[in-house]
């Protein structure tokens, strides 16, 4: 079974030894991740690390930050769409400072990456179907449907060191289409919204979506970071218990999950 400790995310990639073939999974609150190998890579996702989103939207951040942004020492960084909640708009100039960082994201991040001097050979923009391998990650974009409040958004499927990671991103039930995007893809951890606002799945349709996908793992997100979003973790174990053969997982913000290749298959 997958081990977790608790650590600050600032140190996450100096504290976190990952053995061979293993991947460790931090959680960075609201849908924020950060995946890392054996070989200390470290990828970020949607990392929301500021109050941006009260300066631009009124939405007061209720969990505090696990990190300040100059001190996320992620060697990439993915953003499923430009919303500043998943794409940190006072956060990402610290990241752009990172000189060897690179960045991927859906359509509607490429006028944020240069706004903060990030160009062209240091992002890539993903449509449904792209893909990109860089460093120890192959990724993937995934379809999802966040409506005209995102029409670019995307999920992304994540491999590393034989462990599959498909994060949904922002997205309404719609499985027939992230299904035919998958493809054949053989889900091991699968992270997914559960708080039913704005487009998104609610703690039933995640469930009702892994059923489908079938993968080992399930870990909420997109809980408790702000009142108007709302998120019910309880609601979610609950509704898991109707899964087979997947552990459904709500994740403390600093936790640090290990996944180890024979949780996967």
């Amino acid at each position: 079974m997958p081990s977790k400790e608790k650590t600050c995310a600032e140190n996450f990639s100096r504290l976190i030894d990952v053995p061979l073939e293993n991947i460790a999974i931090a959680f960075l609150g609201q849908a924020g991740f950060c995946i890392k190998t054996h070989t200390g890579s470290m990828m970020a996702i949607d990392p929301y690390l500021t109050d941006c989103v009260e300066r631009i939207a009124g939405f007061k951040r209720m969990i505090p930050s696990v990190v300040t942004p100059e001190f996320l020492d992620a060697d990439i960084f993915l953003a499923t769409h430009s919303h500043p909640d998943h794409l940190d708009k006072d956060a990402l100039p610290f990241f752009a400072k990172r000189p060897a960082a690179f960045f991927i994201g859906s359509a509607d991040c490429e006028a944020s990456y240069k706004s903060a001097g990030i160009y062209g050979n240091r992002f890539k923009i993903l449509r449904v179907g792209d893909e990109i391998k860089i460093g120890d990650f192959h990724v993937r974009a995934t379809y999802a449907d966040h409506g005209n409040l995102a029409p670019d958004a995307i999920g992304y499927l994540i491999s590393a060191g034989g462990i599959t990671i498909y994060n949904v991103g922002d997205s309404a039930y719609v499985p027939e289409k992230i299904l035919k995007s998958l493809g054949n893809a053989k889900v091991d951890v699968m992270i997914a919204p559960i708080n039913g606002a704005y487009g998104n799945l609610d703690a039933s349709e995640a469930c009702i979506l892994a059923a489908s996908i079938k993968p080992k793992i399930l870990i909420a997100s997109h809980f408790w970071m702000f009142v108007e979003h709302g998120g019910d973790p309880a609601k979610f174990l609950e509704e898991s218990k109707k899964l087979s053969g997947t552990k459904a997982v709500v994740m403390a913000p600093e936790e640090v999950m290990i996944i180890e290749p024979e949780d996967s298959f």
